[in-house]
């Protein structure tokens, strides 16, 4: 699942940038400030679709691990 949060933030870059309010000196800064100003939080998942319908895809891959040899 994707963070809310940092797609926010990279979603409010993309508009500071094409509206030529960003800028570069100031960096992630500026741009968090920004974002602050637009960001509800709200219980669902992305625009209102409830968590449970949206499918998760991939995960962690787990190693197998090889049982220790005891040597004689």
């Amino acid at each position: 699942m994707v963070n809310k949060w940092i797609v926010h933030v990279k979603k409010t870059m993309r508009q500071m940038k094409s509206k030529g309010t960003y800028k570069k000196g100031m960096g992630l800064k500026q741009v968090i400030k920004e974002a602050k100003k637009t960001w509800k939080k709200h219980g669902g998942g992305p625009d209102g679709v409830e968590e449970s319908s949206v499918v998760e895809e991939g995960g962690r891959r787990h190693r197998r691990t090889q049982k220790k040899r005891r040597h004689h």
